[in-house]
């Protein structure tokens, strides 16, 4: 039957997120350190989301299931959680003044997706195209192995086959893999690019699990075993924003598909994950150049360091480093930068003219040698055209995130559901940077394509769509 009922947020959670985020703001005080500053943005912050989400809850659990939901809390534990504890060394890469700068976009950043989230411009109803009614349940399983196969296709091929040697190179440095690309890419990117379809297996592992009795037992075993080898890798590769974007397609896809949401299975999925996303910030920093093997072996866990630190990225660096440098000393980059990052997912042995980068990175801007610097999209919108860019993209993000929710409403298979839940995974991602929103859709558009022009692969007829009744 044709699901209804839309998630969405509630005036007062907004005009509470909006009073603490007001409140943050007249607490920045540049008479502090860095790291205090930060700490007295992050507390009332992080009380405001919390109190935000109770009340979206009061209209029942599954009002919470939503893409804003995501993209609000991997904002914050992106920027600010981090500052919930003392971060000394915050004190030493950044001025008082570049602080309270970059926490002043940080928080128009957050009031800019809580305000768009209740823009309703675009209607929900899906197009024919991208309709997908009628497909059963059990064509889940097989899509869950076909995405397996072709996520692990080069992997696999990059070391003939030999799994051993796939763990193997998981528990070493990331960068030493034998599947490693080189900057620019060649033929080779093209298998490459077909990892893409990992990012299937969450949502697709969260679903099966709620709908277990759809399928048989080996099965459900199978699906469990390459979920955990797939948040295994993730772990493994020391790229924390990948697995916590997994664990947020699962509960993407498990949320979706709950049909009487309780406390109990609600609150204990979330708190595992959130425990193991805790446990993986902690350490997947200090591995991620030696390696798993190494970093055991070592006892490098152990350390001090380790034990006694809480960190993230410093994402809230780059961002204020950004914002001290644009305009005064580097112009706008305009829609370069969306440019860019738009021409992302096609392949360089397709067009080998396609630009290399942006003509100005963050890693010259914060003086970056050697490493990579991730800003989140709320740097990379400031380099498009400072707090205007911050701000339109902000209420675009909202925008779409309400839009995708409100599309769930007409997907009452487990197919459709997928889709919808990948959407949790493309939030998540966004905001670590935009140029990852180009990549992270393509699995949503390569699943429609599967099901709209090659059904055969999925083991059913070419269905016949016909929209739900209104």
């Amino acid at each position: 039957m044709y699901k209804k009922t839309v998630a969405q947020p509630t005036e007062v959670g907004t005009a509470i997120l909006l009073a603490g985020l007001g409140i943050s703001y007249t607490s920045i005080n540049t008479d502090l350190t860095p790291s205090l500053m930060a700490s007295q943005v992050a507390i009332p912050t992080g009380v405001a989301l919390a109190l935000n989400i109770w009340f979206d809850s009061t209209k029942g659990l599954k009002n919470l299931f939503r893409v804003d939901i995501i993209c609000l809390l991997s904002l914050y534990f992106l920027i600010l959680i981090e500052f919930l504890v003392p971060q000394n060394y915050f004190n030493t890469v950044v001025t008082s003044e570049q602080t309270a700068q970059g926490l002043y976009i940080t928080l128009l950043g957050f009031g800019g997706i809580a305000i768009g989230r209740h823009i309703n411009s675009l209607k929900p109803k899906p197009q024919l195209w991208s309709y997908l009614g009628n497909i059963p349940d059990k064509v889940l399983f097989r899509l869950f192995i076909i995405s397996s196969l072709l996520a692990y296709l080069y992997i696999l091929m990059s070391v003939d086959f030999n799994v051993f040697k796939v763990f193997d190179a998981w528990l070493g440095p990331r960068f030493a893999v034998p599947w490693g690309r080189g900057r620019l890419g060649d033929w080779r990117a093209l298998l490459s690019e077909l990892k893409l379809f990992s990012y299937v297996l969450p949502p697709l592992a969260g679903i099966i699990w709620n709908r277990r009795q759809s399928f048989r037992s080996w099965q459900i075993v199978v699906v469990m075993v390459i979920f955990a080898i797939t948040i295994f890798e993730g772990f493994a590769s020391g790229t924390r924003n990948v697995l916590a974007s997994y664990f947020a397609a699962f509960l993407g896809g498990y949320f979706l598909t709950i049909k009487r949401p309780n406390l109990f299975n609600l609150a204990i999925p979330t708190a595992i994950v959130g425990y193991a996303m805790m446990f993986a910030t902690r350490h997947m920093l200090g591995f991620r150049n030696m390696g798993i093997r190494r970093y055991w072996q070592t006892g490098a866990y152990a350390a001090e360091k380790v034990q006694n630190t809480f960190a993230v990225d410093y994402n809230l660096h780059p961002i204020s480093a950004i914002v001290d440098a644009f305009p005064q000393k580097h112009d706008f980059l305009g829609f370069e930068l969306l440019y860019v990052f738009a021409t992302k997912p096609i392949p360089r042995a397709l067009w080998p003219g396609k630009p290399e980068g942006l003509s100005i990175s963050i890693e010259e801007v914060i003086g970056a040698d050697g490493w990579t610097v991730a800003t989140t999209y709320i740097g990379e919108s400031y380099m498009m055209g400072g707090v205007i860019a911050v701000i339109l993209m902000s209420l675009s993000i909202g925008i779409l995130a309400s839009w995708w929710t409100r599309t769930a409403a007409f997907y009452h298979t487990g197919y459709g559901l997928v889709i919808n839940a990948l959407g949790f995974f493309t939030g998540a991602l966004l905001m670590r940077s935009i140029a990852f929103f180009t990549t992270s859709i393509l699995p949503i558009l390569a699943l429609i394509f599967f099901a709209k022009s090659v059904p055969f692969v999925l083991g059913i007829k070419k269905p016949r769509y016909q929209y739900p009744p209104s």
